[in-house]
C-alpha cells in the first residue's frame, strides 16, 4: 500500500521550541490516525518541584496522550482546532509500503510509554510512529547533538510539502 504521512507542529509551545504532532493514511479510502502527546503543564509556573518532576514521565503515567481516526478533511480541522494544542502547519509526504497496522501498534505504544524532555519526547514520538508506519524521516539526534530535538529544528529537516493551518500569530494557541 502506498501510504501518506504528516508531520504537525505548533511553533509557540514549549517557550518558542515547538511541539510536534503526526498523521497517517490507514488502509481503505478516506481514513487517517492522527494524534499526539501533548504532555501539557498541569502545575503553578513558579513551582520548582513540579518543574522537576515535569521533565520526566515515568512509563503509564498521564503524557495527555489522544489518538483519533477520521477522514482527511476531518484530521485537519481537529489539528487545526480541536481539544488539543492547535498545530499551525504540516508537512506531508508518501510513504511506499506504508504500514498502517504497525504505525497503529507504536501510537498505542506512545500514549503508555512516559514522557522525557531528552530521550523520549514529542519528536521521538512521532518518528517512532511514522518510522513504523514506513516512512523515511530524519532520525533524532542523539543528546550531544540535542538541537535537533529541537521540535522547530527536527520539523525544518523534515522533507516533505508544506501547508499551512493557521498562521502562528492566531490568539488561543
Amino acid at each position: 500500500m502506498i501510504g501518506r504521512a504528516f508531520v504537525f507542529i505548533n511553533f509557540k509551545q514549549a517557550a518558542n521550541l515547538g511541539h510536534i504532532g503526526w498523521g497517517l493514511k490507514l488502509d481503505g479510502y478516506d481514513r487517517y490516525l492522527f494524534g499526539s502527546t501533548d504532555h501539557l503543564i498541569h502545575h503553578d509556573m513558579h513551582d520548582l518541584m513540579a518543574w522537576i518532576r515535569y521533565v520526566s514521565v515515568p512509563v503509564g503515567a498521564d503524557v495527555d496522550y489522544w489518538c483519533q481516526e477520521g477522514t482527511l478533511a476531518s484530521m485537519m480541522d481537529i489539528m487545526k482546532s480541536g481539544h488539543h494544542i492547535r498545530y499551525h502547519h504540516f508537512k506531508a509526504f508518501p510513504v511506499q509500503n506504508a504500514k498502517p497496522k504497525e504505525a497503529v501498534q507504536a501510537a498505542a505504544a506512545s500514549g503508555a510509554g512516559g514522557w522525557n524532555v531528552l530521550k523520549n519526547n514529542c519528536v521521538h514520538q512521532t518518528f517512532s510512529v511514522l518510522k513504523s508506519y514506513g516512512a523515511e524521516l530524519p532520525e533524532p539526534p542523539p543528546l550531544i547533538r540535542g538541537i535537533g530535538l529541537i521540535p522547530r529544528v527536527w520539523f525544518g529537516n523534515v522533507k516533505g510539502e508544506l501547508g499551512e493551518l493557521r498562521p502562528p500569530s492566531t490568539p488561543g494557541l
